[in-house]
């Protein structure tokens, strides 16, 4: 499985492969890219699992591959809607081949934090964090872009919102089974975003706007939730938050065209 190659090394090497297979999503029929989606998903899932196999057991393989798997089937996603112009598609798959790299570093660092402690922790943990926000609002803007009514996005949002948010609390301690307390948790949270994605099915919102709204409700809905079970909260942090979500809200209710 190894093949003579370090960690960091296969971190690469998966990267540069699903880079390749980014860009070759254009190179294909269109009524083909909905499977080449599919399998470029499941080579994520796959080539993050080998590159990151020392020391990971069967709930870390499920825990920690969910948000490059995610990241990987949000962002190739979101690939076709971008403008048909290699000018613009190219630099965002070598975005995406360095992010790509940077996610699966510190997924490691949980995966070798959950044995014993490591200064990376922290560092890790901000970037996973930033990368779930990027990942559901890519989702997020996907699933708008479908115009699907309004029962079947709150059920995609809980969905996507329920696996994000499950790996994100996890990883606060990173238990060997997973608890009934962070699976509630991950399900209370879901169904709390989901319930705002339905209402806001209904409010004349572009989908850029939609996805961004919803991605910034889960970041105030993960920060506060990830504060308290780490005892931090504090007036100070709570008003911080609140703050973010109100000036959201404000944003969103002005950028919305009322009159059609």
């Amino acid at each position: 499985m190894n093949f003579g190659l370090n960690k960091r090394q296969k971190i690469i090497i998966a990267s540069v492969i699903l880079t390749f297979g980014l860009l070759s999503t254009q190179l294909v029929d269109f009524n083909l890219r909905f499977r080449f989606l599919a399998g470029l998903t499941v080579l994520a899932y796959i080539l993050s699992l080998w590159a990151l196999w020392e020391g990971i057991n069967f709930l870390k393989a499920i825990i920690l591959l969910i948000l490059p798997t995610l990241f990987a089937l949000g962002l190739a996603s979101f690939y076709f809607l971008l403008p048909v112009r290699w000018l613009t598609r190219l630099p965002v798959a070598l975005i995406f081949g360095l992010s790509y790299y940077l996610l699966l570093l510190s997924q490691n660092v949980f995966n070798v934090a959950s044995i014993r402690t490591i200064p990376l922790y922290r560092a890790a943990s901000t970037t996973a964090f930033l990368f779930t926000l990027i990942t559901a609002f890519f989702l997020f803007n996907v699933i708008h872009a479908f115009n699907l009514l309004f029962i079947w996005n709150g059920l995609l949002v809980f969905t996507v919102g329920f696996f994000l948010i499950l790996q994100i609390i996890w990883s606060i301690d990173m238990k060997e089974r997973l608890s009934t307390a962070v699976t509630v948790q991950s399900f209370t949270l879901s169904f709390s975003l989901a319930e705002i994605s339905m209402v806001l099915s209904f409010w004349p919102m572009v989908t850029t706007m939609w996805s961004l709204t919803l991605a910034s409700v889960m970041y105030v809905l993960i920060g506060l939730t990830t504060q308290i079970l780490r005892d931090r909260m504090g007036r100070r942090v709570l008003w911080e938050y609140l703050s973010i979500g109100t000036l959201i809200f404000l944003v969103a209710f002005l950028t919305t065209s009322w009159t059609g």
